[in-house]
């Protein structure tokens, strides 16, 4: 019978510290490995997404208002464009042919100007018009045109926007007595 030995197996001094460099790099390898995911699965305590929570809260409560008072002047806005486009028109017509020349007998009465229709609410049809009503005047040199919202939207239905055009010199002004506050007036919005 024969018995076999193990190989015999000589480490010099050499291959101990190329082991050891080895073993302490590994070791720290996985040290930073495990410390990485412990950050990456710690997550939020239940006292920090509560403050986080507080916190948006309040901003919300703060800016809101802000935002909804922002939304209603920009409709406001479309109102100010529209007279702003028939009062241009007008002072065209003027220059072109007199006073006598703006015509504000249609129906409504800016629609020979270049007003939108009138909103109406229609049976099986939604709506005709838009958000704004337009009612142009004419008093001597001065015509005027003012916007009231329509019933389309709620959030500003009944409120003005008014401007007026001295025609000859084609002077366009905001009457901030007859435009709501909501729209950068004076009046009372209703």
């Amino acid at each position: 019978m024969v018995v076999m030995s193990a190989p015999t197996v000589h480490i010099t001094n050499q291959h101990r510290i190329t082991m050891t460099s080895l073993n302490s790099k590994l070791q720290l390898a996985l040290i930073n490995r495990k410390k990485g995911r412990n950050l990456i699965e710690k997550g939020f305590t239940l006292v920090e997404l509560m403050i986080v929570i507080v916190i948006v809260g309040i901003l919300s409560a703060v800016a809101l208002p802000n935002f909804l008072s922002q939304s209603n002047k920009a409709k406001g806005t479309e109102a100010r464009t529209q007279i702003s486009s028939i009062l241009k028109t007008a002072g065209g017509l003027y220059a072109d042919g007199g006073m006598t020349s703006i015509d504000i007998t249609g129906t409504p009465t800016c629609s020979r100007l270049g007003g939108p229709d009138d909103y109406v609410a229609a049976g099986a049809n939604p709506q005709v018009g838009g958000k704004f009503n337009y009612v142009c005047e004419k008093a001597g040199d001065v015509l005027k045109v003012t916007a009231t919202a329509s019933a389309l939207d709620d959030s500003i239905k009944d409120n003005t926007v008014q401007m007026t055009l001295n025609v000859p010199l084609g002077q366009i002004t905001t009457v901030s007595a007859e435009t709501s506050e909501m729209f950068g007036g004076t009046k009372a919005d209703v």
